[in-house]
């Protein structure tokens, strides 16, 4: 049986990391390694190559079609599949992902057969079984919504996993064409492993907690090490909501990458409690190749903190930044923007950065109100616009006390700052760096952000839109 996977694209209206990263797509790679072994599977990545979604069309006919979704693709995705409707109109179509899970109903259009909700590699692989034995009943499979003559049906719950530790290894080999394309700022060489998926911290603007619901989800140390001593990238991003959740877990897969000699560098999401609650731990992983950390400080006042139910204070920050800086760990330090933010707010946290030379690198995110949280509930009334694109972490979706132009520009002086500061931290102006393939492509990618923050207040209208009509929402299992 033929199933074609499908990454697909950002839109135009969304910022993010887009232009300055580029990350294989750790998901299809897992659903794919739970299908390959039995049927003839192929992987389209339309993030790293727009057209290659027409040319595979042209030489391979799927009979399943399964593509994934962050909030940002939700239009993308399904224009994705309207296409892939007219090269095969009997194929079946199935979503799954981080957004499909929360937000169904975003998904309830006609290309859509089948929305798979939460952990996606044995959902998938029974669905597949049921298309290959000629069924065409998928309601006896849980934890899925399928589109019946009345909408869609949603199925018996599955429960989200205890751990990870069932799950295969990703099939690398359906990206092996895109491999030379991902990237991240000037790491040429990257690799994503997933170590657990999930969060138990009760922040309000998170959508993490609510896909895992409540609950952290882990892989064994002994699989990560498996997967990673037979990786060829130099660069490894752990792309979880929390790798270090568990610091003995990763005690342990620290020691054993030390032992057995394996040497590459580590991108890794934390808190800054853990860090102050485990120096020993990241002292350990400062050995193994631990090289960047994004902490999200969020804010540097206690009222403002306080607000988004991060359960830290200023003082476990100051002391998280500076326990990083003594182990030589770059610091990627997260500080969201709310809506009544004037520039001496943007003044005192540009000094704030200024001051703690650890602090590498700097993301400013609007608050944005995702679907599931907290914060969603209390604002989805007041909400400027539900254009999935720009849910981006890079536009603001609330009305703001400034003209929206006049805060976009105070963003880009601040990210200006934060890059000369590191362009000179780092030495990054010798023409070695700049005018390589690296340096090049991140001035280009900066630029395009540049431009993209200039023109953001004309993506999301300054009142109120009227809510297009949608479905239901349906709770996930």
């Amino acid at each position: 049986m033929n199933i074609l996977l499908i990454n697909p694209p950002c839109g135009p209206r969304t910022i993010g990391l887009r232009n300055i990263a580029r990350i294989e797509p750790l998901g299809l790679e897992l659903i794919g390694a739970g299908v390959s072994q039995d049927h003839d599977v192929r992987l389209v990545d339309l993030e790293a190559a727009p057209e290659d979604l027409t040319k595979m069309l042209d030489v391979f006919r799927p009979d399943v079609v399964g593509i994934t979704s962050e909030i940002v693709h939700v239009e993308t995705a399904i224009d994705a599949l309207r296409e892939v409707r007219v090269a095969a109109p009997g194929c079946l179509a199935v979503v799954g992902g981080h957004h499909p899970t929360l937000c169904p109903q975003d998904f309830d259009d006609p290309s859509v057969d089948i929305i798979v909700l939460g952990e996606g590699v044995h959902s998938f692989a029974e669905i597949c079984r049921t298309r290959e034995q000629g069924r065409d009943d998928y309601t006896a499979i849980a934890g899925i919504m399928v589109r019946t003559d009345n909408g869609l049906k949603l199925t018996a719950a599955r429960p989200m996993p205890a751990n990870l530790d069932d799950q295969p290894l990703p099939d690398r080999s359906l990206t092996a064409k895109y491999r030379d394309s991902y990237f991240y700022i000037l790491e040429d060489s990257i690799a994503a492993v997933r170590t657990s998926t999930g969060c138990s911290f009760p922040c309000i603007f998170c959508s993490c907690r609510v896909y895992s619901q409540g609950k952290f989800i882990p892989r064994s140390p002994e699989l990560v090490f498996e997967e990673i001593k037979n990786l060829d990238e130099d660069f490894i991003m752990f792309c979880d909501d929390h790798s270090f959740h568990d610091p003995e877990r990763m005690r342990i897969l620290g020691e054993m990458l030390l032992e057995a000699g394996i040497r590459k560098r580590y991108f890794a999401y934390g808190r800054a409690d853990s860090i102050v609650e485990n120096p020993d731990v990241y002292a350990l992983w400062a050995k193994v190749g631990l090289s960047l950390v994004m902490v999200g400080l969020e804010a540097i006042d206690e009222v403002s903190l306080k607000r988004t139910g991060k359960r830290s204070s200023t003082a476990v920050n100051d002391e998280a930044v500076e326990i990083l800086g003594e182990l030589g760990i770059g610091l990627s330090a997260g500080f969201l923007i709310e809506p009544d933010f004037s520039p001496e707010n943007f003044d005192r946290i540009d000094q704030y950065i200024k001051e703690r030379p650890s602090i590498l690198l700097a993301e400013f995110t609007p608050l944005t109100p995702f679907p599931g949280t907290v914060l969603y509930n209390k604002t989805k009334d007041t909400l400027l616009t539900e254009d999935r694109q720009v849910y981006d972490l890079q536009h603001f979706l609330m009305a703001t006390k400034l003209p929206p132009q006049q805060l976009y520009r105070m963003m880009l002086r601040s990210y200006r700052k934060v890059i000369l500061r590191m362009i000179m931290k780092l030495r990054l102006w010798r023409p070695h760096v700049l005018l390589s393939h690296s340096g090049r492509r991140v001035l280009v990618g900066l630029f395009r952000n540049h431009l993209a923050f200039l023109n953001a207040h004309r993506d999301v209208p300054q009142q109120r839109e009227e809510a297009p009509d949608r479905a239901p929402e349906v709770a996930a299992p």
